[in-house]
């Protein structure tokens, strides 16, 4: 994918946002304590020329309908609104593990939780997407091919509690651990592991979070 595919990534999502809500979603501004790191190929929502990176930007959750939309599952009618919906989160905040994406439609339609078996119903639906959903369970905007992306997005400290390691691709930590190992070629692996939970937002190294490293470690 070219650069100027890449660099629609954002405005698409804040396009489908504006589109419907109405409202004009807030453009991300360079984090300053992730200062920008010189590694080729490494870039942000924003390809330029270097390395300049912007921050990870979680979506707004918009009421788009009330909880009978999901109780009406599989209806045709609550199909499509719920699908709908599911793809305007995804193009803004993709790409996003499928299980949040779940989470943040739910809550779209004034459910803060549902049980294990609802979500398996939701997650048929968001399957049923135009939208690549990988092996990891990683759903992906339209605009980006997980093969050839090279991006990732800093977590600030102000959304650091918005998604755990677990929601983001192992791609997207993969493409970090690059830049950082880059930065410190001498830095042995639990050291590379903690440099890249703090680009993330996180500190602490758990037996699920090493886990989730480990998938992104195999595509370095």
């Amino acid at each position: 994918m070219d650069s100027g595919a890449q660099s629609t990534h954002s405005e698409t999502g804040r396009a489908a946002y504006a589109a419907k809500t109405g409202l004009t979603a807030p453009v991300p501004a360079p984090d300053p304590d992730l200062a920008p790191i010189p590694v080729p190929g490494s870039v942000g929502q924003r390809p330029t020329t270097g390395t300049t990176r912007f921050a990870y930007e979680p979506w707004e959750v918009v009421t788009a309908g009330g909880p009978e939309v999901i109780d009406a599952l599989p209806k045709k009618d609550a199909k499509m609104q719920v699908r709908a919906v599911a793809a305007e989160i995804a193009e803004f905040e993709g790409p996003v593990s499928l299980d949040r994406l779940v989470t943040l439609t739910v809550r779209s339609f004034g459910m803060n939780r549902c049980g294990a078996k609802k979500k398996q119903q939701i997650a048929r639906q968001l399957r049923q997407l135009d939208l690549t959903v990988d092996a990891d369970d990683v759903v992906w905007p339209s605009d980006i091919d997980p093969a050839t992306w090279r991006e990732f997005r800093p977590t600030g400290a102000d959304h650091a509690g918005d998604r755990d390691i677990t929601d983001i691709s192992p791609v997207e930590i993969a493409n970090a651990w690059r830049a950082v190992a880059a930065r410190r070629p001498d830095a042995g692996r639990e050291e590379l592991q903690r440099a890249v939970l703090q680009v993330f937002g996180r500190k602490k190294l758990t037996r699920g979070i090493t886990a989730h490293l480990a998938l992104a470690e195999a595509l370095l």
